[in-house]
């Protein structure tokens, strides 16, 4: 109940020192717990325990039995879809803004191209769940394969100068860009219009949490994306688990152009 009055005060731009505070402190508190579980996720990786077939491995990840510090907050049916999208069209350069946790970065790594280019944006202390301490660089770093390179890169996503960062760390157009970061209606519009121009024509724009959220006031990802629906322009698909599940939800946009 207090996590969804923080959100609402979040989202009506009030109180905004105990809102700070309140995502500070929740965060802190996930990030020291997950501490303890790392090593764990670092040991299975190194074992060879993630499953190669995309689907199996989304479980994993979400179950846990590759450690429960990186479970990331998405749905089996909407995971696996998006990784099993990453498996078929293996993409040399891909961007994930929101990282958070790192599962999702996790499954995005092990199943784009051996020699791929992936980066990371992450907002520290970001709303709905960003912000990652340092210390787990060094773990998130073991997710690439030996020929892949990994940039993480700690910042706001909103800022044009970051979108410049990613852009040269990526050295040519992105083939996937997935957007999964402050879930407000103007941040995934500003991150779409960012980036989106880093995409070669053809590529993939990833949304997450495009459904309505019955819950939490703070989440406002679906108008956005109705209107991308709404644009005969693109090439639309929605991987949804259950239309009436009231929250999460992954939207795949095709970009034709750069423009």
């Amino acid at each position: 109940m207090m996590k969804q009055q923080v959100r609402t005060w979040e989202r009506d731009r009030r109180y905004p020192t105990v809102t700070k505070a309140a995502t500070t402190a929740w965060l802190t508190a996930h990030n020291a717990q997950d501490r303890y579980y790392m090593t764990a996720t670092q040991d299975a990786l190194a074992a060879g325990e993630l499953p190669s077939d995309p689907r199996d491995a989304a479980e994993a990840v979400l179950e846990g039995s590759i450690g429960r510090a990186i479970r990331p907050m998405q749905l089996l049916d909407e995971l696996a879809g998006l990784i099993e999208v990453v498996a078929e069209t293996r993409p040399k350069r891909l961007v994930e803004i929101g990282t958070a946790r790192g599962g999702t970065l996790m499954l995005l790594c092990r199943f784009a191209a051996p020699d791929a280019t992936i980066v990371s944006v992450d907002l520290p202390y970001g709303r709905n769940g960003g912000g990652y301490p340092k210390w787990k660089m060094p773990f998130y770093q073991d997710f690439a394969l030996p020929g892949q390179t990994l940039h993480l890169l700690r910042g706001n996503s909103h800022d044009p100068d970051t979108r410049d960062r990613v852009r040269d760390a990526l050295g040519g157009p992105a083939d996937l860009i997935f957007i999964d970061a402050d879930h407000s209606y103007a941040g995934v519009k500003t991150d779409y219009e960012l980036y989106t121009p880093l995409l070669r024509p053809g590529g993939i724009a990833g949304l997450h949490d495009i459904l309505p959220n019955e819950d939490d006031p703070s989440i406002d990802v679906a108008p956005f994306w109705d209107k991308l629906e709404a644009d005969a322009r693109l090439k639309t698909r929605r991987i949804v688990q259950d239309p009436d599940q009231g929250a999460y939800g992954i939207g795949l946009v095709e970009v034709p152009t750069q423009a």
